[in-house]
């Protein structure tokens, strides 16, 4: 199934899920159906992204007003639709929103590899705790028709940052493992095969970790523990150096 057709069925699934029995009018669903399009849009500039998705399907209403209203959408994500004027249906209008939202245009994935490159060759490194954070968000914003190259490479280099930043850093450590749990949540986007490698590239740098922390340990006990007071060798007497103990003893 291609892509556009997978997206389709989705959105009719979606479309069919937000279709149930309408629910009694509440007054503020009633103060909602009352306002124009560019009000509503105002009222939730004001609350997270999330909070328009939940309040969509409560009932038929909401969702024929907010949800599956092009005029809606329009004024909401009007600042991401310079160049789709001509777009007029809601399903794509929300679709291109997305894809703004979470920054999936065009190659995003090469281009977050670049950006990856880009930070090792820096003065100071990459900043891991918001590569990491930033994979996290993207992972969220994605959907199954999306560009199944562009996922493949993200999982590759998620794989490759997973190998290469420091698990002694708590906070990369913690954010490398929230990545991994909104990965492994999203079987509709990423195979098994790709989960699996971006776990087993967490739980590699996690091992190496383990194991140079031992072996630092190690050293640090041959070679930094102090000498204890009253020692064996501090008893010894030295023998006063003579003349005999050189073979030099009067003839």
């Amino acid at each position: 199934m291609s892509s556009a057709r997978r997206r389709m069925e989705a959105e009719r699934l979606y479309d069919a899920a937000l279709g149930g029995s309408p629910c009694d009018e509440s007054p503020l669903v009633q103060m909602m159906m009352r306002l124009q399009e560019e009000l509503r849009a105002y009222l939730f500039l004001f609350v997270e992204v999330a909070s328009l998705g939940a309040a969509a399907p409560t009932c038929r209403p909401l969702r024929d007003f907010l949800w599956n209203d092009p005029a809606f959408w329009k004024v909401y994500a009007g600042v991401c639709f310079s160049r789709v004027s001509q777009v007029s249906d809601a399903a794509s209008l929300r679709e291109r929103f997305r894809i703004w939202l979470f920054h999936l245009e065009d190659e995003w994935a090469t281009d977050f590899q670049e950006g990856l490159l880009q930070e090792n060759h820096s003065d100071f490194g990459a900043n891991y705790l918001q590569l990491f954070k930033d994979a996290r968000y993207i992972a969220s914003g994605l959907m199954p028709w999306d560009n199944c190259q562009q996922v493949k490479t993200f999982s590759d280099v998620s794989s490759t940052m997973l190998r290469e930043y420091n698990p002694k850093q708590l906070d990369e450590r913690w954010a490398a493992e929230s990545f991994i749990s909104k990965v492994e949540g999203r079987e509709d986007v990423f195979s098994k095969d790709q989960v699996r490698g971006i776990i087993e590239a967490f739980e590699e740098s996690l091992e190496k970790s383990i194991l140079q922390q031992h072996l630092e340990g190690v050293e640090d006990a041959q070679w930094g523990e102090p000498i204890a007071e009253g020692a064996e060798w501090q008893s010894w007497d030295l023998e006063e150096d003579s003349e005999d103990s050189f073979g030099l003893g009067d003839e």
